[in-house]
C-alpha cells in the first residue's frame, strides 16, 4: 500500500503564503494543519495524518463549516500554482479505484472530488 506524500513546507509557502503546522486540537504530532485564509470570511483548513494516510479539508465561510471533505487512503497531497490562483491536489485510493479531489482556493474557492473504479 502506498504511503501519503505531502508536499514540502517550502512548497505550501511559495504558493500560498502560508505554512504548515502542528495541529493543536488532537495533540498528535504527526498531525499537521495549513489554514488558507480567503476573500469574504472564507477559510480552507487542510489537516493531514501521514502515519493514518488520512486528509481533511474544510472549507469555513463566516465562521461555519460549509463544506467537509474527509478521505482515507490517501496518496498525495501538494498544491499548485493554477493561472492567478492555486489549489490544493489530494489523490486517494486502493486496488480497483482511484479518487481526486482539486480545491481551487484562489481567487475563489471550489471543490471537485472525483471517484474512478479502475
Amino acid at each position: 500500500m502506498a504511503e501519503l506524500v505531502v508536499a514540502d513546507d517550502e512548497a505550501w509557502r511559495d504558493c500560498l503564503g502560508v505554512s504548515p503546522m502542528a495541529e493543536d486540537i488532537s495533540g498528535d504530532e504527526y498531525v499537521r494543519e495549513l489554514r488558507i485564509p480567503g476573500p469574504d470570511a472564507e477559510l480552507v483548513q487542510v489537516t493531514w495524518d501521514v502515519t493514518d494516510d488520512s486528509v481533511r479539508i474544510r472549507h469555513h465561510r463566516d465562521g461555519r463549516i460549509v463544506a467537509d471533505l474527509f478521505r482515507e487512503m490517501a496518496t498525495l497531497l501538494t498544491v499548485a500554482r493554477t493561472g492567478l490562483g492555486a489549489e490544493v491536489i489530494l489523490e486517494y485510493g486502493s486496488d480497483g479505484w482511484l479518487g481526486r479531489a482539486r480545491v481551487r482556493v484562489r481567487p475563489t474557492v471550489l471543490i471537485d472530488d472525483q471517484v474512478l473504479r479502475s
